[in-house]
């Protein structure tokens, strides 16, 4: 299922990363060349804000996913595995294996969103 997300909207998601990256930049661009402490300045300062909102709000969405894909292997460990049947305690196994590589959504296969990603 994640990897269809993934398909989905991978591109979408680096298109806004693109977009979001380039206006930060421009407006940061244009706080270097305002006057100190005027109107202006302080405007681009909440746009600022604003867009680095806006993308914390993308990372710690992926970051809550990439916390749910890393506890599935203790979730199904702790549940009543054992009174299922073999066949589905082989497939539970087999969950268990895939939980331990992370689920996560990409802009382009560049960049991961997480709170690490964020904070670099």
């Amino acid at each position: 299922f994640v990897k269809l997300v993934e398909k989905t909207f991978t591109i979408p998601f680096a298109l806004q990363l693109l977009i979001l990256v380039t206006s930060l930049s421009c407006t940061l661009l244009q706080i270097t060349q305002q006057e100190a402490g005027g109107l202006e300045t302080s405007r681009y300062i909440f746009y600022v804000m604003g867009q680095l909102f806006h993308l914390f709000c993308l990372s710690f969405e992926g970051q809550k996913l990439i916390n749910h894909s890393l506890e599935m292997c203790d979730k199904i460990y702790d549940s009543s595995w054992y009174e299922a049947s073999i066949k589905s305690q082989k497939l539970l196994i087999l969950t268990m294996l895939r939980s331990f590589r992370p689920t996560f959504l990409s802009a382009g296969e560049i960049y991961v969103f997480s709170l690490e990603s964020f904070t670099t």
